[in-house]
């Protein structure tokens, strides 16, 4: 039973109404680097404050409203991390600091306060508080547009590892990343598999800057559009591209994959598969990407249809330890 439940109704929708409040306090909790002082110790309030150089009976309130809310736990002047607020340490692996730097950002919080506009629209908020698209936004203003690159490729880690944890690549000659960036999943999957030749594709602004040495000899790096043509392979990868467009897009995307796959190709979608009883992970995404991107997260029947609808079948989901499934699918 979670602890919102047995709060009284009342308290529940005052929680409810005034979520704003925590995301800051745990912004403000990350940016005085409490979580990577406390690690997995104890400490009482008063070393805390030394160390992060605030007012001590100010810190204690602060601290006794994040432990409500179980990031913190607080006992008298004892202060120690819950298991989700670890999560907030810069120092481990996998860990949320820059998504909830993201948060705390003007476009971001325009984007939700405009949630409106993408209910009586059913378009991008985003494009309507901000006044450009998402990427043309983060391209001409790269106070934004760096931290959110940043956790991109935090992503991509953890999703590379996914990966190639979870699906065999042996008998693979030519992968494609689709939508690649920067080509961190390319080159994990190159070095796990020394026979695969890969193909690094984005567009050309973006490969233009991909900092990460490929292995010259196995991987080519091509810019372009995956609306018009996409690099022949036996294998394509489309991770976390699908949820950023609406289903006539999407279908668009896959139809393009589908006409470069060599015979008895296949296609990998990484996404989140949501279901009625999933993480709540999911069901924020979902409306997430409607509110950024006009996009959104998809139940297996809607991914079946949506790649039906590009002249492929999903042949199977394999699911992982993290919040994406890995999909594949064949010419129907």
């Amino acid at each position: 039973m979670s602890a919102a439940s047995i709060l009284p109704p009342i308290a529940q929708a005052f929680q409810l109404a005034a979520g704003f409040a925590m995301t800051q306090s745990v912004s403000a909790l990350v940016q005085l680097g409490i979580p990577e002082y406390l690690k997995d110790d104890t400490r009482t309030i008063g070393e805390i404050a030394v160390h992060c150089g605030a007012h001590p009976e100010t810190l204690f309130r602060f601290l006794r409203f994040l432990s409500k809310a179980g990031v913190v736990e607080l006992e008298s002047e004892n202060c120690r991390l819950s298991p989700a607020g670890q999560f907030f340490r810069k120092d481990l692996p996998g860990n949320l600091t820059k998504g909830l730097e993201l948060m705390t950002y003007e476009p971001w919080q325009e984007s939700w306060n405009n949630v409106i506009h993408s209910l009586r629209t059913g378009q991008a908020a985003f494009q309507h508080a901000m006044g450009q698209e998402p990427w043309e936004y983060f391209r001409e203003h790269p106070e934004y547009g760096k931290p959110f690159n940043e956790w991109m490729t935090h992503l991509s880690r953890m999703s590379a590892h996914t990966l190639v944890g979870n699906y065999d690549f042996s008998g693979v000659r030519t992968v494609c990343d689709v939508g690649g960036g920067h080509g961190f999943l390319l080159k994990t999957i190159l070095e796990r598999y020394p026979q695969a030749r890969g193909i690094l594709f984005d567009l050309p602004f973006v490969v233009a800057e991909a900092d990460i040495v490929m292995h010259d000899d196995r991987c080519e790096i091509v810019g372009g559009s995956f609306f018009e043509n996409v690099p022949r392979a036996d294998l394509l990868i489309l991770k976390s591209i699908l949820h950023d467009w609406n289903d006539e897009k999407a279908v668009e995307i896959l139809r393009a994959c589908a006409a470069a796959l060599e015979p008895g190709g296949k296609i990998l979608a990484m996404e989140m598969v949501i279901t009625d009883s999933g993480s709540p992970i999911g069901f924020f995404y979902d409306l997430h990407m409607q509110v950024m991107l006009g996009g959104r997260e998809r139940t297996q029947e809607e991914f079946a249809r949506l790649f039906a609808g590009a002249g492929l079948k999903l042949t199977r989901i394999i699911p992982t330890r993290g919040p994406q499934s890995i999909l594949e699918a064949v010419k129907a």
